[in-house]
Parts: structure tokens; sequence; C-alpha cells
């Protein structure tokens, strides 16, 4: 991703022209013969001009951003309160935008072992490596699920062996992926895509996670009406907050 400041803007505001090639490796595995940047690398654009993240007040992400889209990023604050604001628009539409945390001074992160999961099968997430966080299923109910996750080393993302702590959110909107699947009642086979549309009162205890380490992350279901979906989200002990996400269906 690249990032090129635009001189002329508004008392307060910074503006920047954003770059992300098609061949980018943010694209790959999300998803397989559907490339879309995933919606978690808006918060790594504003990380870039802010520096690490503590967390996020809401955060709504309305359309999915595509390989040789044209990206214009607006980040005002922080504010008194400690709180900024930015905007992502692609080609003039608001493609995502909200209010973040721009973060603290804190601790490295002192993960807790992963316990075993059941190995996920090809059927139940749509994603594919390097994209793909969850490993496996420890426990499923009706309306939560807890995974094994892990960040690849090779994550796009993946700096000096860590990453954002914010990837934390992705793994657990692929958690809830699969809870998704597994309760399916429609009899459609396969993966579904899914988008991550909406992050709210987000709360990272480190700013960073380690690569390579597997956690666990959970994902309960809060309400919604299909395709739409709200849920409470924790992964690594160190992330939580509330998620919203929105299933593609055939005919969508």
């Amino acid at each position: 991703m690249r990032l090129s400041e635009i001189p002329e803007a508004e008392e307060g505001v910074r503006r920047f022209a954003v770059e992300i090639p098609a061949a980018s490796p943010l694209f790959a595995g999300h998803f397989p013969g559907h490339p879309i940047l995933p919606g978690v690398a808006q918060l790594a654009l504003v990380e870039r001009v802010l520096g690490p993240l503590s967390g996020v007040r809401n955060v709504k992400l309305r359309r999915p951003v595509s390989p040789g889209d044209r990206l214009e990023l607006r980040i005002s604050g922080p504010r008194e309160d400690g709180t900024a604001r930015f905007e992502l628009s692609r080609d003039g539409e608001m493609a995502g935008g909200g209010i973040v945390l721009p973060s603290r001074e804190m601790a490295d992160a002192e993960l807790t072992p992963a316990r075993d999961g059941e190995i996920l099968t090809a059927d139940l997430l749509p994603h594919s490596p390097p994209a793909r966080l969850v490993r496996g299923v420890i426990e499923a109910s009706e309306d939560g699920i807890v995974c094994a996750a892990e960040i690849p080393p090779d994550h796009p993302l993946v700096v000096d062996g860590r990453c954002p702590a914010f990837l934390g959110i992705e793994a657990a909107a692929q958690a809830a992926a699969v809870l998704e699947a597994l309760g399916r009642k429609d009899g459609a086979s396969g993966p579904r895509i899914g988008y991550l549309v909406g992050i709210r009162e987000a709360r990272f205890a480190f700013p960073a996670l380690p690569a390579g380490r597997p956690f666990e992350v959970t994902a309960r279901l809060q309400g919604g009406a299909f395709p739409l979906s709200l849920y409470e989200v924790t992964a690594a002990g160190a992330v939580t907050g509330t998620i919203s996400t929105y299933i593609l269906t055939r005919d969508g």
C-alpha cells in the first residue's frame, strides 16, 4: 500500500491518495476468484498515518474495495477526547470510515496458547492462505463458536514477526463465518463469501500480536436478520468488540 499526501486540504484534515496495486498480497486468498480488500486493511491505512491503534469507537465498511480501485483517505484529529476520524472513498463514493483511538503506551502481547481444535474443512470458510486465519473449531453451539486462529508469518500485514492487533477482529469475523456455515439450514453447500461491514467499541489491550503463535477467538451471535448478523467477539484475550457481517447470498 502506498500513500501520497495531497497538499491541498481543509484545516485540520489530511488527505492522501492511496494506491493498492492489483497484485498486492492483501488480495491473496481474500477471496479466491473474487478478490476484495479485507475490511481491516482500511485500519492499516489509518495506522500508516496515526501509528498503532488502541481501539475502534465505530467504523462502517460501506463498499468492497477491488483491485485497481482509486482511493482517497481523509483523516482529522486526534481531537481533545483522543479520537480521530477517517473516511476512505473510492472514485468519489464512500468505501468506509469512522472513529478510531490512536494508541496509548501499551505492553507487548502475552498470548495464552490455544486449545486444540478440529481442523477446518474446505467447505466452511472461503478464505485461502495467507488470508485464512482460523485453523480449527474448538467448540460450537447454535449461537456461539470458539476457534483456534493464527496469523501466518507470511501475512502481508506482518512486519518483523508482529502484526496489528486489529487482525484479531478479522480472525473473529472468520470464526463468525464458520458459525454461519455450521448452522446453515437452507441446504446450500460450499463456503459463502461474507463481508465485515461494521466494527463497534473494539479495544486492543496490546498494539500488536505475534505471528505464528496460535490463539483463541470467539464469536457470539447477538442478533440480526440474514444476511446481516451482529456478533460479540474476542481474540487472543487482548481484542474485544462487536462486529457486523453481511453474507453474500447466491442471488446477491
